[in-house]
């Protein structure tokens, strides 16, 4: 393994490990050639009830039953159409809407009071 050749179109043949095996087959791929033999495994996506990071909030997948999902509130949950929510993204936004008009200490009140 490791010897190089040319193939007919010109371009560079590499002597390559089979993947899945001990046999060497000549490949456009130098080290370990594709085997179209071998399973295919997907790989697993979000299902739902997971959680999520908050960088995945409004992402949307497919769960392995076929369920339209989306991260909402850190979990994974059925996407009805729902606009994502991020609570602490939220309560940042709201205090910095607050904070435009009003003091620091009746933002507080306000907000800790969810008036």
């Amino acid at each position: 393994m490791g010897a190089t050749a040319v193939f007919a179109d010109g371009s560079t043949a590499y002597c390559s490990r089979l993947a899945g095996t001990d046999g060497a087959v000549w490949s456009s791929v130098q080290g370990v050639a594709p085997n179209p033999d071998l399973p295919r495994t997907a790989t697993p996506g979000p299902s739902l009830g997971d959680q999520c990071i908050g960088a995945d909030i409004g992402r949307t997948a497919t769960d392995a039953n076929g369920n339209a999902i989306i991260c909402t509130n850190y979990q994974w949950q059925l996407n009805t159409g729902q606009t994502p929510e991020h609570r602490w993204a939220d309560d940042q936004r709201a205090w910095s809407d607050c904070i435009q008009t009003k003091t620091t200490e009746e933002c507080r009140a306000e907000l800790n009071s969810g008036g």
